[in-house]
């Protein structure tokens, strides 16, 4: 797990630091709004983040991530207690908020019961494929299947809607923002790609209609 610690405090960094990467965890750390915007990417698995930083607020630090990564997690770390600056916090989207001070084996368990929760919620098997979509993942066994974007959004919109009979319209009109180029080969070809990378796949054609996931 990839950690995100966004503190200006070195002391604390260090602390926390030392116990994260004890733990197994892999740490980025930054002492600025700034630094953790070029820091901040895909392979992020939970941002902690304190609400004072020399350099801007950290709650729009927490709105700016949520833009890129709305679905990543995030614990704020933060001498404030009013129940203005909580309130503030869960509403932009946090996952949870520990005031100082704490002990890191507190921080430990919150990022551990969190995480845990996120990853069952965004787990699924279908055919002994395990679907990360939190991760955007695909595995067969131990090995990371290769799909494309669009592939794996029309996996996921499958799965969603696993059982029902789903017209090519609807297939491109959720899978593509811009759906003027689009048109019903794209999506048979999107099919066909999907069986040939996952062969244990359940895909139902619906002759002129459309298609169904089954299994």
């Amino acid at each position: 797990m990839h950690i995100l610690l966004v503190e200006d405090d070195k002391e604390i960094t260090n602390l926390l630091y030392f116990y994260l990467t004890r733990h197994g965890w892999k740490v980025t750390s930054c002492e600025t709004y700034q630094e953790a915007i070029k820091q901040i990417d895909s392979t992020v698995s939970i941002c902690v983040l304190d609400l004072m930083l020399p350099d801007g607020d950290g709650l729009e630090l927490l709105v700016d991530i949520k833009k890129q990564y709305p679905d990543l997690p995030s614990i704020i770390i933060s001498a404030k207690t009013s129940s203005l600056d909580r309130v503030r916090g869960f509403e932009i989207g946090t996952d949870d908020y520990v005031t100082k001070p704490f002990l890191p084996e507190e921080l430990i368990y919150r990022i551990s019961k969190l995480t845990h929760l996120r990853m069952n919620h965004s787990l699924v098997e279908i055919q002994n494929y395990i679907v990360n979509e939190q991760q955007r993942a695909i595995f067969d066994g131990s090995s990371k299947l290769s799909l494309s974007t669009k592939e794996l959004d029309t996996l996921f919109y499958l799965i969603h809607n696993k059982g029902t009979a789903l017209s090519r319209e609807q297939i491109i009109a959720a899978v593509w923002e811009d759906d003027s180029f689009v048109n019903d080969r794209i999506i048979d070809n999107q099919i066909k790609n999907l069986r040939k990378k996952m062969p244990r796949l359940v895909i139902d054609t619906l002759y002129g209609y459309g298609y169904r996931m089954n299994g």
